[in-house]
């Protein structure tokens, strides 16, 4: 048998990466790399668990490694299509690891996700970020944001997948930075116009100061029926345009909870009628084909509340499915 070109360590051990890739520092990030990095911070979210999402979705990745290595070089079939599934011989992919989180207190926790990010971006990477509740979004696009900015780039455009819109400027109980406010801070950023806003798979209520925030700057929401009505592929490809528009890059936030819970019950919020696991990647997959989005981050898997481990499963599905293109030899 041949041996593999790496380890390839079990799920259950130390030290765990997304994909079984090397653990890297920060400056051993070069331009074009794809860095991957957790956010374990959920002292402003609704449910305890959300720090443990980031180990989880790479232990979870670790499955999908390998089924794709163990055999071989040569790589494996996708039945769907015939098509190879091979990693790319050039792939250059990272773990930095997690950031550091000052619980519980918000402030310092903030400045340091987003001056980490910062210097990612920096470095000419492209951020695969793993929350981590729905708060640490907002550190994570103003790090991109300021890195952006300060090379020169111009707009930057938003797509949120969500059951919620997350705009609510202040909050009775939280107040005006948590898991429910991250969008809204978002669209504060000077390079951040909110005509270029667009979130997918809404599904739940939203308040009415959220409401008129999309009504009246020009943002687009669109829910889970409309996506269903006008089929993924079609719905993604017009927030790409929208998000786009005028815009240098696009920055992609993902929330589990878009996810019907049958299929996704490891997270904060419970929702029934979401997304289906197959609407979901497909979803993924399609703004994967996108040059325009320079960074991802995926939040609020819970594993207390997963059952079997189903949740950080998709979730690790889902990004590997957004980076298709970017981590496999063409089809």
């Amino acid at each position: 048998m041949t041996a593999p070109d790496r380890p390839m360590r079990p799920a259950y051990t130390s030290g765990v990466t997304f994909l079984n890739c090397p653990a890297i520092a920060d400056d051993e990030i070069e331009p074009g790399m794809l860095v991957v990095g957790g956010v374990p911070s959920e002292f402003t979210g609704s449910a305890i668990g959300p720090r443990m999402g980031p180990q989880a979705i790479r232990a979870a990745s670790v499955g999908i490694d390998w089924r794709w290595r163990e055999p071989g070089p040569d790589g494996v079939i996708d039945v769907r299509d015939g098509s190879l599934v091979r990693f790319r011989d050039d792939l250059m992919l990272g773990d930095v690891g997690d950031f550091t989180i000052y619980a519980p207190q918000l402030e310092p926790t903030t400045a340091e996700i987003r001056t980490r990010m910062t210097s990612i971006v920096e470095r000419g990477a492209f951020p695969i970020m793993l929350g981590g509740d729905h708060y640490v979004s907002y550190p994570l696009v103003a790090g991109y944001h300021d890195a952006r900015q300060a090379s020169g780039a111009g707009k930057i455009g938003y797509i949120q997948i969500d059951a919620h819109l997350d705009l609510q400027d202040n909050n009775p109980t939280h107040g005006t930075h948590w898991h429910g406010s991250n969008a809204r801070r978002a669209a504060e950023l000077p390079g951040i116009d909110p005509r270029n806003m667009v979130w997918l798979g809404l599904l739940d209520i939203a308040w009415r100061d959220e409401w008129e925030f999309v009504q009246s700057t020009g943002a687009t929401a669109i829910s889970i029926d409309e996506m269903r009505q006008r089929g993924i592929e079609e719905t993604v490809a017009a927030a790409l345009e929208i998000a786009g528009a005028g815009c240098d890059s696009i920055y992609l936030t993902v929330d589990i909870d878009s996810v019907d819970s049958a299929a996704a019950p490891g997270t904060g919020y419970t929702n029934f009628g979401g997304l289906t696991s197959r609407e979901f990647l497909r979803t993924m997959r399609a703004l994967g084909t996108s040059d325009m989005i320079g960074g991802i981050d995926l939040v609020e898997v819970t594993p207390p509340r997963d059952h079997g481990g189903i949740t950080a499963i998709l979730a690790a599905t889902g990004l590997v499915e957004f980076l298709t293109p970017k981590i496999l030899d063409p089809r």
